[in-house]
C-alpha cells in the first residue's frame, strides 16, 4: 500500500520535497493509517508532518476516548498535535444546517486554522476508494452532472487526498499488518445518513447481485471523465471572470455561455459565495432562469439567496441581515463605522474631489449622522426640481441592489450625501456659504 501512496503522490504531485504536511486525524482506521502511511514516507521523500484532531461534540465519552488516543499515537510518532472543540449539534441548529453539513464546514474551518498556525502548505486527509464510489453515487442521485460523476479530485485548494488510489479493504490489510489500532466511529454503523445506507446497504447489494468491481469500475470511470471535465470548467471559469462586477456578475455576459459551461460557472459562482455542498441540476435551472428574470426577481438556494437588478446577479446570504450601523459624525475629526473612515473638516475653500464632498455647515438641520438607508429616507439631489423618496431615486438611477445600502451622510430623514453621487440640494455651497464642511470617505483596515 504503500508504494501505491507513494506513486499517488508523486503522479499528482501532492507533495514536494521540504514541504509542510497537516494530517486531519479522527482517530478512526482511514486517518490513523494516514498518518502512519505519510509518516513512514516522510523521511525518504523529504517532507515533515503535523496533525490536527476536532472533537466535534456529538458521541460524548466517546469522542473523549478519540482524543486521549489521538494525542498518545502523535506522541509517539513525535508528530506536532493541535486539538480543537466544537459543539456541532449547537451549531447546526444555528445555521439550519444537517449535523453532517455543519461538521464538514467546521472540520475544513478548523484544518485551515491550524494549517495557518503550524505554516502547513496542505491538509492531507484520508478519502480513500470507497469514499470515491460513495461520492460518486451520491452524487449522480442528486442529478450533479459530468462534474459530480468525476468525483473528488487528488487536490482541491489547500486540500490533498494521497488515499485516493487505495481501498478500504487496502488500509484495513495495512493496519492489520502493522499492528496499529485505531478507534471505531460507531455511527459509521447506523443506519440514518444517505453515505451510510450506501456503505452498508446498497454498494455490498451491487458488488454481490450485479458487478463485484463496483467501486473499482466507479472511480476508473470518473479519471475517464475528469479531462473533459477539467476543460469544461476552465471555459466555465474564463467565462465567469469575463462576466465579473463589483457588485455581482454580469447576465448578458454570463448567457453568451452554452449551457454546459453556463451551468458550471453558475455552480462556481455559487462556490464564492459560500455554498459548496448539495447544489442540484434544480438549482442551477433556476440560476438559469433567473438570467432571464426581470429586474428585482429573487430566489432562495441553499440558506443563499441570488437575486437580478438590472444586468446583475447577485448573490446574499439569507440569514445575514445588515447591521443598523449609524454614528454620529465627528466634526474637525474622525468617524469610524463598519469598515470606513469618514473625515470631516471644516475648511476653508471649495475644491471638488474623488470620493469627498464639500456642504454648507450651516445649512444643516440637526446632527449629522453617518448611516445606511432607512424607510422614509428623501434625497433632494444638486439640480433636480425637488426631493423624493430615496428608494425611487435609486431606482431612476439604475443604481443596483447590492450599491444601495453604502453608508451615506444624513440629517433627520434628509439624505445629505451618498459617496460616489452626489450630495443634496439643501446644503449645496453657494456664494454666501461661511463654512464648509468637507467630507471623505475612506476604506480602513480595523
Amino acid at each position: 500500500m504503500l508504494e501505491r501512496v507513494k506513486k499517488t503522490i508523486q503522479t499528482h504531485e501532492l507533495i514536494d520535497k521540504g514541504d509542510k504536511v497537516l494530517v486531519g486525524v479522527s482517530g478512526g482506521a482511514d486517518s490513523v493509517a494516514l498518518l502512519y502511511a505519510l509518516n513512514s514516507l516522510s523521511g525518504e521523500m523529504g517532507f515533515e508532518l503535523c496533525a490536527a484532531h476536532l472533537n466535534h461534540g456529538i458521541r460524548g465519552e466517546s469522542a473523549k476516548r478519540d482524543e486521549k488516543y489521538v494525542i498518545a499515537l502523535c506522541e509517539k510518532l513525535c508528530v506536532p498535535l493541535e486539538i480543537g472543540y466544537a459543539d456541532i449539534p449547537l451549531e447546526a441548529k444555528r445555521k439550519s444546517q444537517t449535523i453532517e453539513q455543519a461538521a464538514r464546514n467546521i472540520r475544513y474551518e478548523f484544518l485551515e486554522s491550524v494549517r495557518e498556525k503550524f505554516g502547513a502548505k496542505s491538509i492531507a486527509v484520508a478519502h480513500h476508494k470507497n469514499d470515491q464510489a460513495e461520492s460518486i453515487l451520491l452524487h449522480m442521485f442528486r442529478g450533479s452532472g459530468l462534474s459530480g460523476l468525476v468525483g473528488m479530485k487528488y487536490v482541491r485548494g489547500n486540500i490533498i487526498r494521497p488515499f485516493l488510489d487505495v481501498s478500504r479493504n487496502d488500509i484495513e490489510k495495512y493496519l492489520e499488518k502493522n499492528n496499529i489500532e485505531y478507534c471505531t466511529d460507531e455511527t459509521n454503523l447506523e443506519l440514518d445518513a444517505r453515505r451510510n445506507k450506501l456503505r452498508l446497504e446498497l454498494i455490498p447489494y451491487i458488488e454481490e447481485n450485479i458487478n463485484p468491481r463496483i467501486i473499482d469500475c466507479l472511480c476508473e470511470n470518473a479519471r475517464l471523465l475528469l479531462d473533459d471535465e477539467d476543460y469544461i470548467e476552465r471555459k466555465a471559469l474564463e467565462l465567469l471572470e469575463n462576466a465579473r462586477v463589483e457588485t455581482g456578475y454580469s447576465r448578458s455576459i454570463l448567457l453568451k455561455g452554452e449551457k454546459p459551461v453556463l451551468s458550471r460557472a453558475l455552480r462556481a459562482a455559487l462556490r464564492e459565495n459560500g455554498v459548496f455542498t448539495d447544489i442540484e441540476k434544480k438549482h442551477i435551472d433556476m440560476l438559469i432562469k433567473l438570467l432571464g428574470a426581470k429586474t428585482g426577481t429573487r430566489i432562495n438556494i441553499k440558506h443563499i439567496s441570488a437575486y437580478v437588478s438590472y444586468d446583475i446577479i447577485a448573490f446574499t446570504n439569507d440569514k445575514e441581515i445588515l447591521a443598523d450601523e449609524e454614528a454620529t459624525l465627528v466634526i474637525n475629526g474622525i468617524t469610524k463605522i463598519a469598515d470606513m473612515e469618514v473625515r470631516a473638516f471644516l475648511v476653508d475653500e471649495y475644491k471638488k474631489g474623488d470620493n469627498c464632498a464639500y456642504i454648507d455647515y450651516d445649512k444643516v438641520k440637526g446632527e449629522i449622522k453617518v448611516r445606511r438607508r432607512r424607510n422614509g429616507d428623501r434625497f433632494y439631489p444638486v439640480g433636480a426640481p425637488g426631493a423624493k423618496k430615496l428608494k425611487d431615486w435609486f431606482i431612476d438611477k439604475k443604481i443596483p441592489q447590492t450599491q444601495r445600502n453604502m453608508l451615506m451622510i444624513c440629517s433627520e430623514n434628509n439624505v445629505l450625501y451618498i459617496p460616489r453621487f452626489c450630495i443634496s440640494q439643501l446644503v449645496r455651497v453657494d456664494s454666501n456659504t461661511k463654512r464648509i464642511l468637507k467630507i471623505e470617505f475612506a476604506r480602513y483596515v480595523k
